[in-house]
């Protein structure tokens, strides 16, 4: 009866120790991340700078939640058929009634939770793509980063006038006459 009890502990152990945090846990209090705010148009080039390396970055740690998150869910997988596995050779499985509905069922909703988790990052990685893309145009269009134009002063140009052919259809050169360009 001892070990029953012990694998029954056990086994509810892994289940919750292999089931991940509910979707989106680490972000509470931060507002919901949005393609475009309304103050987009009035930001200069550095905070659009800014604000697009930020949403680099969110693309890339929400590509790591999103891939912990699946291997959250192949863990609570495996965790339940270890926990069933144990329990059928300990034979809790026969003594405790439900136990291996149980451990199947948690494992079940540890994946789920996991593709939750995966879904809603992946949507945040949509979002920030979005923005970042946003951002640039905008960026763009207010030629940021791209240095003044400098002004050009009218220079001098060399014309050469042909002189008239001679009888012997030799060209003999002619002075050079300058005449200034621009305006």
């Amino acid at each position: 009866m001892q070990t029953l009890i012990r694998t029954a502990a056990a086994t509810g152990l892994a289940l919750v120790m292999a089931m991940p945090a509910p979707a989106l846990a680490q972000r509470r209090g931060e507002p919901q991340l949005q393609v475009s705010y309304p103050t987009d148009g009035t930001m200069d080039c550095n905070q659009l700078l800014v604000e697009i390396s930020r949403m680099e970055q969110i693309s890339g740690v929400s590509a790591e939640n999103a891939q912990n998150a699946q291997n959250q869910g192949a863990l609570a997988e495996g965790a339940a058929g270890v926990a069933v596995n144990a329990a059928l050779y300990s034979g809790a499985l026969g003594a405790v009634p439900g136990l291996g509905a149980f451990a199947n069922m948690a494992g079940g909703a540890a994946r789920r939770n996991a593709e939750a988790r995966a879904r809603a990052e992946a949507e945040r990685i949509r979002i920030a793509d979005q923005r970042r893309s946003l951002l640039s145009g905008i960026y763009q269009g207010r030629q940021c980063g791209v240095p003044a134009a400098v002004p050009v002063a009218p220079t001098a140009v060399a014309v050469v006038a042909a002189a008239p052919a001679s009888s012997d259809g030799a060209v003999a050169p002619a002075a050079p006459a300058v005449a200034p360009t621009g305006d």
